[in-house]
């Protein structure tokens, strides 16, 4: 890539980053989840899913910092763990209903303040927003997301 494309990268993308944090304000939260739980629900809602080592390395934590946010998971009622049968070590994450729920709520709270967000542009410039989301998704797994994907 030119220095050039990765300056207008490096531009360009904490200012998205930053209006997007501040769309994400505009909903009231019931469900008081730090971003990294919240990217936990999402990646087990992906997944099914995973061990602790699996879910700390999709979320690049330590594992005492992954075992600790998965047990406050736990206890807030969000996530469940199993076991393999026949192999009693090995212990499962997965979201149980509470935990489902909520990233349904989620999804719904997050399409409205989309709907919202993007009610003042003109239908031609709505479509161009979104095809330009979906242009960067299809470029992120063609290139890098496939090995990190959730």
């Amino acid at each position: 890539m030119k220095k050039e494309g990765a300056q207008k990268l490096a531009v360009l993308a904490p200012k998205i980053m930053n209006a997007f944090h501040d769309l994400g304000r505009q909903h009231p939260d019931s469900e008081k989840l730090s971003m990294r739980q919240f990217q936990a629900l999402i990646i087990l809602n992906a997944s099914e899913s995973l061990t602790i080592s699996q879910l700390c390395e999709k979320l690049s934590l330590a594992p005492s910092t992954g075992t600790e946010l998965v047990n406050r998971m736990i206890t807030l009622g969000f996530l469940q763990k199993n076991q393999e049968k026949g192999d009693y070590r090995q212990v499962y994450i997965s979201l149980n209903e509470k935990g489902e729920a909520l990233l349904k709520h989620r999804q719904e709270q997050l399409s409205n303040m989309f709907s919202n967000f993007l009610a003042p542009f003109k239908p031609g410039d709505q479509e161009k927003f979104i095809q330009s989301f979906e242009n960067i998704w299809v470029l992120m797994e063609k290139y890098h997301w496939k090995r990190k994907s959730m």
